[in-house]
C-alpha cells in the first residue's frame, strides 16, 4: 500500500490544524487505562504511528519510556524536533517505518495506536499485520489502547464538508475537507484542500486524499482474537465511561495480549 498521505507540505502545517487537540487529557485516560488493566506495571510503551510526537511526548512526561514509530519521515522529522527542544527527563525515541511489518528485539508492557491510525490500514490483510505488529511487540497480558471510527455512527451520521480556518504570525493557514463513503469496503475518503495565504498571495497549496476505514464492534473483536489480542472494552471517546451509540463517531478501544 502507497503512502500518499502526510506529505512535506501537509506535515509542516499539522501541527497548528490540530492544536485543538487535547493530547494531556488523552494521555491521562491512557495512563489509567494502563493501570487498570495491565497485568503488570507498565513501563516501556510503543507507540505505533506516532506522528508528531503528540502522545508519546505526554507520556513521556508521565514518566513512561516510549517508542514512537511512524512511517512518514516528515512527521518523525517533526517528533524529534519537538525533543530536541524540550527538556524531558525520560525523552521518547522515534523510528521510521511501515507499523505492518515494524519489529523490535525488546518487548513493551503496553501499546498505543491513536488519532485513528488503524483506519489507515484499508484491507483486512494490512488490519491484520498492523495488530500482529502490536502482539508481537506486547509482553503477555500487556495492553493495547486504540481509536478508531466507528462504523454505526459513520454510516448514521455520514461525512460533511468542513472548513478550517487558522490566523497565524506568518499567514493564513486554509482547508478545506470532503468526504464520502466506500460502504462495500468500510471505507471514508477526505479530500483535504490546503492553501497557506501570506499577504494576499498563496505561498504553499497541496490535495491530499486520506481513506479512513470504519469499524464495527464484532469486526474488531474477531480481527484483534486472530491477531492474538482479547478486546476488553470499547467506549464513547469523548464519554469514556459510556458505551457508543449512533452519534460516537470516535471510539476508544482497550485490548490485551492474549497470554
Amino acid at each position: 500500500m502507497s503512502d500518499p498521505t502526510f506529505g512535506a507540505v501537509y506535515s509542516s502545517f499539522y501541527d497548528l490544524l490540530y492544536q485543538d487537540k487535547n493530547y494531556r487529557q488523552e494521555c491521562d485516560l491512557i495512563d489509567r487505562y494502563f493501570k487498570e488493566y495491565g497485568r503488570r506495571k507498565v513501563e516501556k510503551v510503543v507507540d505505533l504511528g506516532c506522528g508528531t510526537g503528540g502522545h508519546s511526548l505526554q507520556l513521556a512526561r508521565l514518566g513512561y519510556h516510549v517508542l514512537g514509530v511512524d512511517r512518514s519521515e516528515n512527521m518523525i522529522e517533526a517528533a524529534r524536533e519537538k525533543v530536541e527542544s524540550l527538556a524531558l527527563q525520560l525523552a521518547p525515541e522515534y523510528v521510521q517505518a511501515d507499523i505492518r511489518s515494524f519489529e523490535s528485539d525488546g518487548k513493551f508492557d503496553a501499546a498505543i495506536m491513536m488519532f485513528a491510525v488503524l483506519g489507515y490500514q484499508y484491507t483486512n490483510h494490512d488490519v491484520l499485520a498492523a495488530l500482529r505488529t502490536v502482539r508481537a511487540l506486547l509482553q503477555p497480558g500487556g495492553v493495547f489502547v486504540f481509536d478508531v471510527w466507528f462504523g454505526p455512527a459513520v454510516i448514521s451520521i455520514q461525512p460533511s464538508d468542513r472548513i478550517k480556518l487558522i490566523e497565524t504570525e506568518s499567514g493564513n493557514i486554509l482547508r478545506t475537507a470532503a468526504g464520502s463513503l466506500d460502504i462495500m469496503h468500510h471505507l471514508a475518503e477526505v479530500r483535504y484542500h490546503l492553501w497557506h495565504f501570506q499577504d494576499g498571495t498563496i505561498k504553499k497549496e497541496v490535495e491530499e486524499i486520506h481513506k479512513m476505514r470504519y469499524f464495527f464492534p464484532l469486526e474488531l473483536e474477531a480481527l484483534l482474537e486472530v491477531s492474538g489480542l482479547e478486546l476488553l472494552h470499547l467506549f464513547d471517546f469523548n464519554q469514556p465511561h459510556d458505551l457508543p451509540g449512533l452519534q460516537t463517531w470516535n471510539v476508544i478501544g482497550v485490548a490485551r495480549a492474549v497470554e
